[in-house]
């Protein structure tokens, strides 16, 4: 019935979908965003769209998404958003009166970065005039997608500048939704090995989703990850108290860092040139055989990560940003030898 809704309503306001212009911004006095995305999807949005905060001060800013991102989007944007929040299969009544309140604030524009779904969709079609989020091409920065989307500059690369000492506190985030941007439990296992040599008597939590965290035979706590407002309060909780984030290319990795913690980031198939954002606290470790490539072969026993755990990781190597504008995007084989 709900998706029915959505896509009746989209439907009906199909004519009023089009480029969002400069003039369109200027004067505009209402904005909301739909965010309902990936994980990392939703934190890349969220820091853009603090930015589209800063550059239009006098605005009124409203976010509808959903439950478990709730506590990140509340963090990231403070006081100058009105952040909502529903799921759709368990609280229409809650969608309706979302709807409700954008009816009654007279929303001028809508917009729903990384957010391909009928529900993102839905809500910024309440807007006088919204623009949806598509049509982008090839590689390319993560953030900057959503840079271009929201016609805000491209600021230049600031590298993060910090040390080692002090680290009390530590949380390591191996996993992903992709397997070859995953560690698996040996490559876990050698990466702790690595950690408690390095820092004796550190306080490690380990961060994991639920099947991985049944599999997970390891003498640190483990934190597990649920779809809820509360676990995701407590893992932004956890994250805070960190000293010092160690995650693959996932979600966890952008959270940390635009919580300004210090930042290690394990890179296999993809880049952090395309993946982190121009400003950023995360020293990026990629083995450089893979310099200049995005690799999209689709392999479970990722060579590249491997190659890595046979590293020190902890020496905070920043690599991978010098690559040139024209990477190569590798569909067919693996580039390393």
């Amino acid at each position: 019935m709900i998706n029915y809704l959505f896509r009746r309503r989209l439907a009906k306001t199909r004519d009023r979908a089009g480029e969002i212009t400069l003039g369109d911004l200027e004067q505009a006095r209402k904005v909301v965003f739909a965010l309902f995305a990936r994980y990392g999807d939703v934190i890349i949005s969220l820091s853009v769209i603090k930015e589209f905060i800063r550059k239009y001060p006098d605005k009124k800013f409203f976010l509808v998404t959903s439950h478990q991102m709730y506590p990140y989007a509340h963090k990231l944007l403070g006081p100058q958003a009105t952040v909502l929040s529903f799921d759709k299969r368990r609280n229409p009544v809650k969608l309706m009166k979302i709807v409700s309140l954008l009816k009654r604030e007279g929303v001028d524009l809508g917009f729903n970065p990384w957010s391909s779904g009928d529900e993102a969709r839905f809500i910024i079609s309440y807007a006088r005039k919204f623009q949806f989020y598509t049509g982008f091409q090839g590689i390319g920065n993560l953030y900057d997608r959503v840079r271009d989307y929201l016609k805000l500059p491209h600021a230049g690369r600031v590298l993060p500048a910090w040390s080692l000492d002090g680290v009390k506190r530590l949380v390591i985030c191996p996993c992903s939704t992709a397997p070859a941007k995953s560690l698996d439990q040996d490559r876990l296992r050698r990466l702790l090995e690595q950690v408690r040599q390095r820092f004796p008597g550190v306080e490690i939590t380990v961060a994991v989703p639920p099947q991985e965290a049944r599999n997970t035979k390891i003498p640190e706590p483990v934190f597990v990850f649920q779809k809820s407002k509360a676990a995701s309060q407590a893992f932004l909780n956890l994250l805070e108290g960190a000293d010092l984030v160690i995650s693959v290319d996932a979600g966890p990795l952008h959270l940390a860092d635009k919580l300004g913690k210090r930042t290690i980031g394990l890179f296999g198939p993809t880049t952090p040139l395309g993946v982190l954002d121009r400003g950023t606290n995360v020293a990026a470790v990629r083995d450089p055989g893979l310099t200049g490539f995005f690799c999209g072969v689709k392999c479970r026993e990722p060579r590249c990560l491997e190659r890595l755990l046979a590293g020190d990781l902890l020496d905070c190597r920043v690599t991978g940003y010098d690559e040139a504008p024209g990477e190569i995007w590798e569909l067919a084989q693996c580039r390393l030898k």
